[in-house]
């Protein structure tokens, strides 16, 4: 939402002491706010969804850890030996159950939970007069858990259930909690997709939509009918929903006819716009991102950057010349911004490859931290890619399973693929390829390589085994919640 957000917080409970006499220790409550006398208006209501939208620009989610985690195991991004230790261990297929990361990764993935099932259970507190206002704020909250438990599930694949119904449950179990877990989900998104406008405008531009809960929808049944849960009936639900999404009008989704328009910052609400993470400048709500990927002390950006998540040499390579998206994919000439007479160019006078894919140069915050370029957690190139992989899961290279990955070629000026040269095998490795060029860097990899059974047999470059499809239950969870089981393979 490029609104500016609401804030709300716990006043100070004020304890006050009355000497010695029978009351010493009651506690007198001035002034409270909890949710049972929170949820009395409709701006209330809003205020409260407003704040699980919130939780995504956590660094712990969306603005640093899920995106790392989905991106340094893979064979695009290194970390370049920057920063935290769990940076090289992801890359490096080096992790281990105390890894920093799996921590920060879970526990902010259920202050998403936990915020929307806090404003499932208290909505009925309020009595609406906004005809439709209800349902719509209820499928927003859903679609922010469905997405929060697809997470959660595809990285660590046994996690407890919390829902509105049994939020007491402080130590929860994950213990045969998978098909509930997948369940919610599809649920959530299903609602979501009934309840919610078919595109936003104006103020409610950023909110989630008709459009991104029904792929969403086709995203989780991707993966249900994937690795390791295998459910094959469910590639057919995956295409079905993604080509719906893709035919429906009401959406208005499209390729931009330029690559590079998709990630400028006056186009980040286009026609490729699905849903994402919304930030902003000068309001304490931009993103580091432009820092954490630009060229360090490379006069590159406003601020200087970090070169915390740069490009594997081997994947810069493996881009066609020819192809279209490859100018706004890496960096490879620019301009100094101090010094603009001088020309900075890849191999020449920029040591490794980096990414040029989130760097705008007409977006400039307040701080290194304040840009305003928004993250993508599904695109249409993704909708379409996606309908590709399931139709060839289903029956194998047929011209619909063509259909969308040749859409995305056209757009990149290459040559279309024809099903005649494809078993289901080949297709399937040429999707991965195909989405691994077209959405590096978005956070999508990890997620491609454990759904398609790729990593053991992509991953060259570091020792792969089978638990790394997996990601472990972190060890600070396991230690305050004994009900908690680790995944088997790092027993």
């Amino acid at each position: 939402m490029k609104v500016k957000q609401a804030i709300f917080a716990l006043v100070a409970i004020l304890l006050c002491l009355n000497g010695c006499h029978d009351s010493f220790l009651e506690e007198k409550v001035y002034s409270n706010i909890t949710p049972i006398n929170f949820y009395k208006t409709e701006e209330d209501a809003k205020a409260a969804l407003i704040s699980v939208y919130n939780t995504l620009r956590h660094s712990n989610a969306f603005q640093r850890q899920i995106i790392l985690a989905a991106e340094y195991p893979g064979e695009a991004t290194w970390n370049n030996f920057s920063g935290e230790a769990w940076r090289t261990e992801m890359d490096q297929f080096t992790w281990t159950t105390s890894s920093t990361g799996f921590y920060q990764i879970w526990s902010q993935l259920y202050v998403t939970i936990n915020r929307a099932n806090t404003v499932l259970t208290y909505l009925d507190n309020i009595e609406f007069k906004t005809p439709g206002l209800k349902e719509k704020i209820i499928g927003e909250t859903r679609f922010l858990r469905g997405l929060a438990y697809l997470y959660l599930i595809r990285f660590f694949e046994n996690v407890p259930l919390k829902t509105e119904e049994n939020m007491a449950e402080i130590e929860s179990s994950n213990e045969g909690t998978s098909e509930a877990v997948w369940t919610l989900i599809f649920d959530d998104f299903e609602y979501a997709k009934n309840n919610l406008n078919p595109k936003n405008s104006g103020a409610d531009v950023g909110r989630a939509t008709a459009g991104a809960a029904q792929t969403m929808l086709a995203k989780a049944y991707l993966s249900y009918a994937g690795k390791p849960w295998n459910k094959s009936e469910y590639w057919s639900k995956a295409a079905q929903e993604a080509k719906s999404a893709i035919d429906n009008s009401a959406y208005g989704y499209d390729l931009e006819q330029d690559y590079e328009r998709v990630f400028l910052l006056e186009n980040e609400h286009g026609s490729e716009y699905i849903f994402s993470v919304e930030y902003e400048s000068f309001m304490s709500q931009g993103w580091d991102w432009p820092t954490f990927t630009g060229i360090r002390s490379g006069d590159q950006i406003k601020l200087d950057g970090w070169s915390s998540l740069t490009v594997e040499t081997e994947f810069f390579n493996s881009m066609a010349t020819t192809d279209k998206r490859r100018s706004k994919t890496f960096v490879l000439s620019y301009q100094g911004i101090n010094n603009p007479d001088r020309t900075y160019t890849y191999p020449e006078s920029i040591a490794i490859p980096h990414y040029n894919k989130y760097i705008d140069r007409t977006d400039v915050g307040n701080g290194t931290a304040d840009y305003a370029l928004n993250h993508y957690i599904t695109r249409f190139s993704d909708l379409l890619l996606m309908h590709s992989e399931a139709e060839n899961e289903l029956n194998g290279p047929t011209e619909n399973a063509l259909y969308g990955i040749n859409r995305v070629r056209a757009r990149a000026g290459l040559p279309l693929l024809k099903a005649s040269d494809y078993t289901k095998e080949t297709l399937r490795e040429a999707i991965f390829q195909e989405r691994l060029w077209e959405l590096c860097q978005e956070g999508h990899v990890w997620f491609d390589m454990k759904r398609m059974n790729l990593m053991t047999t992509r991953i060259k470059k570091y020792k792969v085994e089978e638990k790394h499809y997996v990601f472990p239950v972190p060890q600070n969870e396991l230690d305050a919640n004994p009900n908690l089981v680790q995944n088997s393979l790092y027993k």
